[in-house]
């Protein structure tokens, strides 16, 4: 054999033999791999079986879960709907409620003109009736007469003002103003009527100043000041202010008879009355605190009470400061009610309603006047042709069916007799905004029905104003 043959060989069997020791030992590694991955695959068995057991039973409570939740949503939305049906149901009720409201409020407002005439006839006609009579057992009735026309004038009224309350159709102007004015005013007002009647009423001066709207805050005084006076038999009553943080408490305190603790949200109430008036002669209609209460929510105001039976009351409203400095126009108040001589003035009355003109004839008659009354500013015109004279005076209802409204008529006959005659105009609708409106033009305001003595006031008193022009 060759030599390099043979040792050819030899290198081959070695590599052979390495060869196969290299696969003995990888045939080793296999065993030990393959012996651990069945060791592993038995002792995972019972965990998966368990694994798989587990999963059936959640997703049986997945499934039930699932089942349930979708039952709650069908619920809730069904609840849903049902809330959306019953919103929608009170809109609708909401709506029909206000505009119920409303339309009562606009008959109130168109029926208070009817409400008014006869009211305000009857009145003038007591007036002119006093005029003829001089017996005191005849004037004695004249009065109590004129002081049930006047109760059935304030019920109405005051009907009015709820009906209006209620619908918030009130004209709301917010703005800031010191309190000083309307104090002074309230003490003038009130402090003669209190002395009348044996008690003591002080009005505290105050700098504050509130921001809200001043004639409804001035009217919920008045109301609470007479409420106060007409439950108080003897004693005092003071009205003031208090600071209290970003509000200001006007508070009108008495010694009047109280009010029990369990009774006290009941004196809010529409023709509620407690009882134990100590003045039986000034029993009231029972609208004063219902009209306060409204004015103090259409505000969003707060009204606290507090009271001591046989000991007094206290009321307070809060009210927001105002900015300090701030000045506002004083509230149109009412003339002074002068009175002198209408002997020979011309007085031109345009008023539709008969039994008015049937009334304020005999009474302008009586105080000397020379009257030309009629439906028309044409009709009072053709009579002052007739007569040869010009008017010293013009008297005009503020609603004319057939002639338009008074303001207008006022202007016609201002158009033919100049700009200067006085004019008075006499309304059914007492309203604060439309008095400012009228006196905005420079006509003077009655609100029906007219008491005879303040009309007569009124006229001299334009005629005063006038002979200063």
């Amino acid at each position: 054999m060759n030599p390099l043959t043979q040792a050819a060989r030899v290198v081959a069997d070695a590599h052979l033999a390495i060869i196969e020791a290299e696969n003995r030992k990888l045939r080793k590694i296999n065993q030990v791999l393959m012996d651990r991955v069945e060791r592993a695959f038995d002792t995972q068995t019972d965990n998966a079986f368990s694994l798989f057991q587990t999963a059936i039973t959640l997703e049986s409570k997945v499934s039930q879960r699932t089942a349930d939740l979708s039952t709650l949503t069908q619920t809730l939305r069904r609840e849903i709907f049902e809330r959306r049906e019953a919103e929608a149901a009170l809109h609708i009720a909401k709506a029909e409620a206000e505009q119920a409201n409303l339309s009562k409020t606009r008959f109130l407002l168109a029926a208070s003109h009817d409400l008014h005439q006869p009211l305000n006839a009857a009145r003038l006609f007591l007036g002119a009736l006093a005029e003829e009579i001089s017996g005191e057992r005849q004037r004695e009735l004249v009065e109590r007469i004129e002081a049930a026309l006047e109760s059935v004038d304030d019920l109405l009224s005051a009907l009015l003002d709820i009906s209006r309350l209620d619908a918030r159709v009130w004209p709301v102007q917010r703005e800031s103003f010191p309190l000083a004015p309307l104090l002074a005013r309230l003490a003038r007002e009130y402090r003669p009527q209190a002395q009348a009647l044996g008690l003591a009423m002080r009005v505290v001066p105050s700098s504050l100043v509130v921001h809200t709207d001043r004639r409804l805050l001035e009217r919920v005084m008045r109301n609470l000041i007479s409420n106060a006076i007409r439950y108080t038999g003897s004693g005092r009553i003071l009205v003031g202010c208090r600071h209290r943080g970003a509000e200001v408490s006007l508070e009108v305190a008495d010694t009047g008879i109280g009010i029990a603790e369990e009774k006290r949200q009941l004196i809010f109430e529409e023709f509620r009355q407690l009882g134990n008036n100590p003045r039986r002669d000034d029993k009231g209609v029972g609208l004063g605190l219902a009209i306060v209460d409204r004015i103090v929510r259409l505000l969003e105001l707060s009204i606290a009470v507090e009271s001591w039976p046989g000991r007094g009351s206290r009321f307070a409203v809060r009210v927001p400061l105002g900015v300090p400095g701030a000045t506002c126009p004083e509230a149109p108040s009412a003339p002074p009610l002068l009175t002198s001589s209408l002997s020979g003035r011309v007085v031109v009355v345009v008023v539709d309603d008969e039994a008015a003109q049937a009334a304020l004839a005999p009474l302008l008659q009586g105080w000397g006047c020379t009257l030309a009354i009629a439906a028309t500013a044409a009709g009072a015109i053709a009579q002052l042709d007739a007569l040869g004279r010009t008017p010293d005076l013009i008297v005009a209802d503020c609603r004319l069916d057939g002639g338009g409204p008074g303001t207008s008529v006022i202007d016609m006959l201002h158009q033919r007799y100049g700009s200067e005659v006085p004019a008075l105009v006499i309304s059914s609708d007492r309203s604060e905004t439309l008095e400012a409106d009228i006196r905005a033009l420079g006509h003077g305001f009655l609100g029906k029905p007219v008491a005879p003595a303040k009309l007569r006031a009124m006229l001299s008193y334009l005629l005063r104003e006038a002979r200063k022009r």
